[in-house]
């Protein structure tokens, strides 16, 4: 089992429990023959952080960013379901009950629009992509911000992600191709010094 060290109390924590089947678990399944009526999209619930964790290390790995995840999977429990106001939506894609994709957002707000949605991550282990997995969480995601009224869906995409084609044949828009915009980032180390001075 993989584990991951929290920064915070230098504990290992468990990305994953034995009895909770993951998406990596699939690596000897031929999924060639897929039976789409088996997928299912689903919100997540509190017992899927585990598995949610883990492909979100997936994700990371695959954007060359291995050491960029600093949450465990208590830090999802926490704020997704342990709290009032849960700080983030997600729906899970499974197969046979087992966990092989994910997306997860959270409400933000326009000036321009009023409310808002990004779209922090949209994942599918890499046995079950090529298989509209994705567009079928994707429009899950996008069906809770048309019926909450959102004026648009936002997400970011390295440059050299293939899956930019994917998002603009369904008619999103490159931000920094179209109208100039850069996304910047101030870090915790940068925000806490701001705070702070």
């Amino acid at each position: 089992m993989d584990n991951y060290k929290n920064t915070k109390t230098r504990e290992i924590l468990p990305i994953a429990r034995p009895d909770v089947a993951l998406g990596t678990r699939f690596s000897n399944v031929g999924t060639t023959e897929l039976d789409m009526d088996k997928v299912e999209i689903r919100e997540a619930k509190r017992e899927d952080c585990f598995a949610i964790r883990t492909l979100i290390q997936e994700l990371a790995d695959y954007e060359k960013m291995p050491n960029e995840p600093k949450i465990d999977y208590k830090t999802l429990e926490r704020d997704g379901f342990d709290t009032k106001h849960p700080l983030f939506i997600c729906y899970v894609a499974t197969v046979d009950q087992q966990i092989i994709g994910y997306a997860l957002a959270y409400y933000t707000y326009s000036t321009w629009g009023g409310r808002a949605m990004y779209l922090e991550d949209l994942y599918i282990t890499p046995n079950f992509r090529r298989k509209h997995i994705g567009i079928k969480l994707l429009k899950t995601v996008a069906k809770k911000a048309k019926d909450n009224d959102c004026c648009r869906l936002d997400f970011a995409v390295l440059r050299w992600n293939p899956a930019q084609e994917f998002y603009k044949s369904i008619g999103a828009i490159n931000l920094t191709e179209e109208t100039g915009w850069h996304q910047y980032r101030l870090t915790k180390a940068v925000l806490e010094k701001l705070a702070t001075n």
